[in-house]
C-alpha cells in the first residue's frame, strides 16, 4: 500500500533565495569548524544576550530545590553549551550523510524496531526534548524498516518551518504537524509505521491536559500519545537520549506499554512523565530548560 504523506509547506521565495544558501554553506562546514562557531554562539546567547537566562534559572531552581548553587550553575552553563551545539547540529542535518548520522546518533536497541516490523505491528514512540531529537527523527528512518512519522509543532516563521520540514524528511521520514497526525495515522493504518511524539511538549493550555507531579512541580502533560495509542491499540516505546560527547549521541528504547487498552485513563501519561523525569535526571544539561514548561496553573 502506498504511504500517504503530508504536504511540504511553501517557504517564502526570499528565504529560499537569500537565507537558505547561507544556511546551506554553514551546514556544509566540517564539525571542527561548526564546533568553533558553536563556542561563539554560546558566548552570544549566554554571556551577551542572556537568552532566557531568567527562565532557565527559574526552571532549574524549582526542579532541583535541594541542589546547591554551584550545581545549578554547572547545569546552566552546560545547558547553554549544549543549546549552542544543538542549533548547529540541527542545521547539519541538511547535509550530513546517512553513514555519518548512524555514527553520530546510534540506535542502541534496534532489535525492538526490527521485531515489531517482522510482526507487522505499528507502534508509537515517545521521547522528550533531550539530546538531539532532530537527529533521532532522521536516524530512525535511516536504520528502521518501518515508515517513520515524526510529529512536530508548526513554527511561526514560515521560512524556518519550510527548512525544518526539509531537514526532517531528508531520509524518508514523514514530518507531521500536530493537528494532522490523527488523520494521517488513520489513512496509513495498513502500513507498518512508528509514530514519534515529543511527550514533554507544553500543552497550549492546562484545561484538557493531564496533571501530574513532574520534577517536584504540578505539571500539565498532553495526553495525546495515550489517547491515540488506545484508539489504535498501538504499543508505546519510550526513546531516551544520552549525549556521549560533543556531536555524538545514543538513543535507547524500551517497551513502555504493550497493550494500552488494558490501562485506565491517565496511567500511561503518568508513566511517560515518570520515564521522562528519569531521563532528565540522568543528564539534566541536555534537556530544553529554556522553554516555559510551567506557565500553566491547574486552576487557571
Amino acid at each position: 500500500m502506498d504511504i500517504k504523506r503530508t504536504e511540504h509547506p511553501k517557504g517564502p521565495v526570499l528565504f529560499k533565495l537569500f537565507v537558505f544558501p547561507i544556511i546551506y554553506v554553514f551546514a556544509s562546514l566540517p564539525f571542527i569548524i561548526t564546533n568553533a562557531i558553536g563556542n561563539i554562539i554560546y558566548l552570544l546567547l549566554y554571556k551577551l544576550l542572556k537568552y532566557r537566562v531568567k527562565v532557565v534559572r527559574y526552571n532549574l531552581n524549582r526542579s532541583f530545590p535541594e541542589a546547591s548553587e554551584g550545581r545549578l550553575k554547572e547545569i546552566e552553563i552546560k545547558y547553554y553549551q549544549h543549546l549552542s551545539d544543538l542549533f548547529l547540529e540541527s542545521l547539519k542535518g541538511l547535509t550530513s550523510t546517512a553513514k555519518e548520522l548512524k555514527k553520530r546518533m546510534k540506535n542502541v536497541d534496534q532489535h525492538i524496531y526490527d521485531d515489531y516490523y517482522e510482526k507487522g505491528q505499528s507502534f508509537i514512540v515517545v521521547m522528550s526534548h533531550s539530546g538531539n531529537w532532530e537527529w533521532v527523527c532522521q536516524m530512525s528512518q535511516v536504520v528502521c524498516k518501518q515508515q517513520i512519522q515524526c510529529i512536530y509543532k508548526t513554527l511561526s516563521n514560515k521560512g524556518f518551518d519550510w527548512l525544518m520540514y526539509k531537514i526532517r524528511g531528508r531520509f524518508g521520514a514523514i514530518p507531521v504537524p500536530m493537528e494532522q497526525i490523527l488523520r494521517l495515522m488513520t489513512v496509513n493504518r495498513k502500513v507498518v509505521t512508528a509514530t514519534a511524539f515529543i511527550g514533554d511538549q507544553n500543552p497550549s493550555s492546562g484545561k484538557n491536559a493531564h496533571w501530574t507531579t513532574f520534577l517536584n512541580q504540578d505539571t500539565p502533560f498532553m495526553n495525546g500519545p495515550e489517547k491515540i495509542a488506545k484508539m489504535f491499540n498501538y504499543p508505546i516505546v519510550y526513546l531516551s537520549s544520552t549525549k556521549i560527547k560533543r556531536g555524538y549521541y545514543e538513543a535507547r528504547s524500551e517497551i513502555l506499554v504493550e497493550n494500552p487498552k488494558d490501562y485506565e485513563d491517565g496511567i500511561i501519561t503518568d508513566m511517560i512523565a515518570k520515564r521522562t523525569e528519569q531521563e532528565i535526571l540522568n543528564q539534566p544539561e541536555i534537556w530544553l530548560w529554556s522553554h516555559r514548561r510551567w506557565k500553566h496553573k491547574r486552576n487557571a
